[in-house]
């Protein structure tokens, strides 16, 4: 009998452990919840656990929290989403007062629920939050709210394609591939230079004449910088007609002169960038016969190859397929390197 007694506790110890271990699990398929890239866009995260000693939160006090594991895709079989962006959105779905949350975006699958640390917390009021990642990225969601019970929040997928990677792929394997050709080509020194030479004469004309105005005089340097910068094109062509129509109303010009001037105004711009651009190609880059100096060329082709990295690194958002991008490019150049050294041999 007195040897029965020791089994007998052990068994219900291990009744005990059994009957524990379902409601556990459970409770973390509850927690635990999953989005597929490109399969089920859209989810609603309702449950959490109560979390104590959170970093950030307040030592001692528990906090709901809730997780959303966002699967990939495989990069082999689904190459042609390269440019895309998938857009990961948390909304609260509720009628009533928005109260804040924070979420922690991140790929630490390690890492416990609630237990990003404090500087990867992102506090939320506006009852919505949203971060992008790359289409084959494994990431995780982690949720969390001071209150005594976890909100109703709607976790979503939106994909985005976006052209700009597309044209900057092609352009940069263009530029890579056609790179020696071009740093030893005349028409490119002469036709870049020239390029060139029109934007400078054009931004210093829209410089001098911003000056001559009477509201543009406090801020025309700032406006010059920040049209140098970004959106140069678009603001030139939206810019400069009422431009000119305001400096040739200022010097007393009717308006029946404005097309002819405007005219003559574009072409002396055009020639005089043209010049200016053939001449710095002339004295700088070429030598006293002619011919394309060996170390420009050499300059220009390293400048050309490191344009197009940078190009081929922002073709995707996913950084492995940005560096495979980089790479094929220059495979066929390694190879030539190494038939070349090979073949002297």
């Amino acid at each position: 009998m007195a040897s029965s007694k020791p089994v007998r506790f052990a068994a219900c110890i291990l009744c005990l452990l059994f009957l524990t271990l379902p409601s556990s699990s459970s409770s973390e398929l509850l927690i635990d919840h999953s989005l597929v890239v490109g399969e089920n866009a859209t989810l609603q995260v309702s449950n959490g656990v109560a979390v104590r000693n959170s970093p950030g939160a307040k030592p001692g006090n528990l906090v709901m929290c809730g997780r959303v594991h966002v699967s990939g895709l495989s990069r082999l079989k689904n190459l042609e989403r390269f440019a895309d962006t998938v857009r990961v959105k948390i909304e609260i779905n509720s009628s009533y007062r928005v109260r804040p949350f924070e979420v922690c975006f991140h790929r630490n699958t390690s890492r416990g629920i609630g237990m990003c640390p404090h500087s990867q917390w992102e506090k939320v009021s506006k009852g919505s939050w949203s971060g992008s990642m790359s289409p084959y990225e494994h990431k995780i969601v982690d949720i969390r709210t001071a209150a005594s019970s976890l909100d109703i929040f709607e976790v979503s997928l939106e994909e985005e394609f976006y052209i700009s990677r597309l044209v900057f792929f092609v352009s940069g394997v263009i530029l890579m591939s056609l790179a020696p050709s071009l740093s030893n080509s005349l028409v490119f020194y002469y036709g870049s230079g020239m390029a060139i030479g029109v934007v400078l004469v054009i931004l210093i004309v829209l410089f001098q004449g911003m000056k001559l105005l009477p509201t543009g005089r406090k801020n025309s340097l700032g406006i010059f910088l920040f049209s140098s910068v970004i959106g140069l094109g678009s603001f030139l062509l939206s810019y400069i007609p009422g431009l000119i129509r305001s400096v040739l109303t200022e010097l007393g010009i009717s308006e029946e002169m404005y097309n002819p001037l405007v005219i003559f105004l574009l072409a002396f711009i055009f020639l005089a960038g043209a010049w200016l651009g053939f001449w710095t190609v002339r004295k700088m880059a070429l030598r006293e016969d002619g011919s394309i100096d060996s170390s420009t060329s050499l300059f220009v082709l390293w400048t050309i190859r490191f344009v197009a990295v940078l190009m081929l690194s922002q073709s995707s958002s996913d950084q492995l397929l940005a560096a495979g991008a980089i790479t094929v490019p220059l495979v066929p150049f390694i190879v030539m390197k190494v038939a070349m050294v090979f073949g002297g041999k």
